[in-house]
């Protein structure tokens, strides 16, 4: 708010100076014939203020940085981003289901870290969940699939509800601060279909592809 209203002021200013530049010009130009000289300071006191103004205009404009999504810590070896192999997408695609396994054993008391300590175990914050890069390991296993339409239905239904889950642990979180009626435990409690859900369809998309957990 501030940088706009800066540049709107300098702009501002920018018009003030130059109708007034411009009027003592013609006038000067109409009483003394020697006007020559004027013209060329007053253009380059014009092209000065200009050049300012400009470069004032690029300092506070503010370019948005491209940034990725996700950040991978290369100390975690639970998930990945990277290119991987099929050796590597199988023993990812294990660990990711390991993961759920173990989110659903400890739910209660995972559920007691808060919603982000969900989301952690779903792969969503931080790295170090088998889940967190999961869509690179189905990729890199469709090869494997006989029926390709079938293995990527699956793939989808995997990948919508780790975001179903993720999206009411937040809930979770945001509920303790809002003055919603609604508990905790009832979006944890949606939370833990969508990952029930998760693991059914990873169980059957190894089956899919001779995949043993």
């Amino acid at each position: 708010m501030i940088m706009v209203l800066a540049r709107a002021i300098v702009v501002w200013l920018l018009v003030i100076y130059l109708q007034t530049d411009l009027a003592a010009a013609f006038s000067c130009n109409t009483q003394n014939p020697s006007i020559a000289n004027h013209e060329m300071q007053t253009l380059s006191r014009r092209s000065f203020l200009e050049t300012a103004v400009t470069a004032l205009l690029v300092a506070t404009t503010t370019i948005p940085a491209k940034t990725n999504a996700v950040v991978l810590d290369s100390s975690q070896k639970a998930g990945t981003l990277k290119n991987l192999t099929p050796e590597e997408a199988e023993q990812r695609f294990i660990e990711g289901r390991q993961s759920v396994d173990y989110l659903l054993k400890h739910y209660s008391e995972i559920c007691d870290g808060g919603g982000d300590n969900v989301r952690r175990y779903l792969g969503t914050v931080g790295t170090t969940s088998g889940l967190f890069g999961i869509q690179k390991a189905m990729k890199a296993l469709a090869e494997r699939a006989d029926d390709i339409v079938d293995y990527t239905e699956l793939s989808r239904e995997i990948e919508t509800t780790i975001q179903q889950a993720d999206g009411s642990a937040y809930m979770a979180i945001f509920v303790t601060t809002s003055t919603s009626y609604t508990p905790p435990e009832k979006y944890f409690s949606d939370a833990k279909i969508e990952i029930e859900r998760c693991a059914k369809s990873m169980d059957e998309l190894a089956s899919m592809i001779g995949l043993k957990n």
